[in-house]
């Protein structure tokens, strides 16, 4: 008697008493398989013998073997019979056993700021004495750091008045402060129909409605804006021209210069949030050096040193600035000092510009080897720490999120920034979390698995 024909007499030590007969069987076989009982090229019993030695029906074992198939620990050959095999582990299930990733946070990739902003605290606690940081201070900020951070800001397209410049807890907090600024509860607000999710969050605390205006390949449409401003009677924009979130299209400056021009025409107060512009080596020109009576300019050293350097900075119409500095006074009295005087330091040093650099380094690393994994995606947009994957018509964005979850990858699902109904048939994939290239391959290689597979099957086994 061969060694594959001793095997052919297998029987599983026990069934399951509960659930269908077939599925038992399978479980059974997978559990025997995973104790050593049975090994990679075992063959198992005919279909009609394990069936008259289990007191079951032929179909019910042939329903066995089939799904145990699928599951791929067995194979069979016509002639020859079922085999055990070695069951192939995919990505997918690889990565749902380690740590999740997380690539539905937008964070900076790791770099040298630890370091830098390390050494740079231990030089201010060195250098000088602490106590006038440690004091009451303007609640638009210290001057001196309100000048340098306001030069620092200015180029030959823009230049930023530190009168007009307000210090604020980062981004977020200067968005705050521009709404509350220029709206009361129940206002509309006029945004793209994909937009910031945390705007979304402020606009839901503040009890505002957002008006959707469509998009193409460069962001909002102005016809879009027009007919949206004059159909729901907004009379406030919230965009972002460089690199919106979560599309990451960057408007042309005759884009730019057309939603300024419809600002003036429309009577439009325009919050512009440009926390992506350190980007480029050359900033994009801002809608707020084209129309600067009408436009809170939004930006963020946050994103671009780290985020827990909660700094951002809010430049507002000379008409609005005592009211700025009340809304600072109410909502946070004064940033801390300390992070302040930092950006300063960093500016004046160098190592702010060093750490762009870096970051715009680590940006075209990352995203060239999005593109590597995902070559269909647009090559139009300008690197940064996220992409926008389209996907294929059998997948909804939720759909892909789930299943993305379920191997232990998180990715924004579409409810996080969509304004209105409607499938925008991509997601936005971050891609600063994973610690190296080769962990960011891997996780991206895994995406791609999932999305050559069926939505249903996936979402499913996840």
């Amino acid at each position: 008697m061969s060694l594959d024909d001793s095997f052919s007499g297998w029987r599983p030590l026990q069934l399951a008493s509960e659930g269908p007969r077939y599925l038992a069987l399978v479980n059974a076989l997978e559990q025997d398989i995973a104790d050593g009982r049975l090994t990679d090229g075992d063959r198992l019993p005919a279909h009609r013998d394990l069936a008259r030695q289990l007191g079951l029906s032929v179909g019910t074992v042939s329903k066995a073997y089939q799904e145990a198939e699928q599951r791929g620990i067995v194979s069979g050959h016509v002639g020859q019979g079922t085999f055990v095999r070695r069951r192939t582990i995919t990505r997918s299930e690889a990565a749902a056993r380690h740590e999740p990733v997380n690539l539905g946070l937008n964070v900076p990739a790791e770099g040298n700021e630890t370091q830098i902003l390390a050494a740079l605290f231990s030089e201010i606690a060195r250098e000088r004495d602490l106590g006038p940081l440690l004091r009451y201070h303007p609640h638009a900020g210290i001057s001196k750091h309100r000048e340098v951070i306001a030069a620092s800001l200015s180029d030959s397209s823009f230049t930023v008045e530190p009168a007009q410049l307000f210090l604020c807890n980062g981004a977020q907090h200067a968005i705050d402060i521009a709404l509350r600024l220029i709206v009361k509860s129940g206002d509309s607000i006029l945004v793209d129909a994909l937009t910031y999710s945390g705007f979304k969050a402020i606009a839901v605390a503040s009890h505002l409605n957002l008006v959707p205006v469509e998009m193409d390949k460069e962001g909002l449409r102005p016809d879009a804006l027009k007919q949206a401003c004059r159909e729901s009677g907004a009379r406030v924009l919230y965009c972002m021209p460089t690199l919106q979130s979560p599309t990451a299209r960057t408007m042309s400056i005759a884009r730019r210069r057309r939603i300024a021009e419809l600002a003036e025409e429309l009577d439009l107060a325009v919050i512009e949030d440009d926390v992506y512009g350190f980007f480029f080596p050359e900033r994009p020109v801002p809608i707020a050096s084209l129309a600067p009576g009408r436009t809170f300019y939004v930006t963020s050293y946050s994103k671009c040193v780290a985020p827990g350097f909660r700094l951002g900075t809010l430049t507002v119409p000379t008409a609005y600035t005592g009211q700025a500095e009340l809304l600072l006074h109410a909502s946070a009295w004064f940033v801390a000092p300390m992070i302040s005087e930092a950006a300063v330091r960093l500016i004046e040093s160098g190592d702010l510009e060093e750490l762009l650099r870096e970051r715009r380094r680590q940006a075209l690393e990352r995203y060239r080897v999005f593109l590597e994994v995902f070559p269909e995606a647009s090559k139009l947009q300008f690197p940064a720490f996220y992409a926008w994957l389209p996907l294929p018509p059998k997948w909804s964005p939720d759909q892909f999120a789930a299943a993305a979850r379920g191997c232990g990858i998180f990715v924004t699902p579409s409810i996080a920034s969509a304004v209105s109904d409607g499938n925008p048939g991509a997601v936005r994939i971050c891609l600063g979390a994973p610690k190296d290239l080769v962990e960011l391959s891997e996780v991206l290689q895994t995406l791609r698995e999932i999305l050559g597979r069926h939505p249903l099957n996936v979402v499913s086994v996840a």
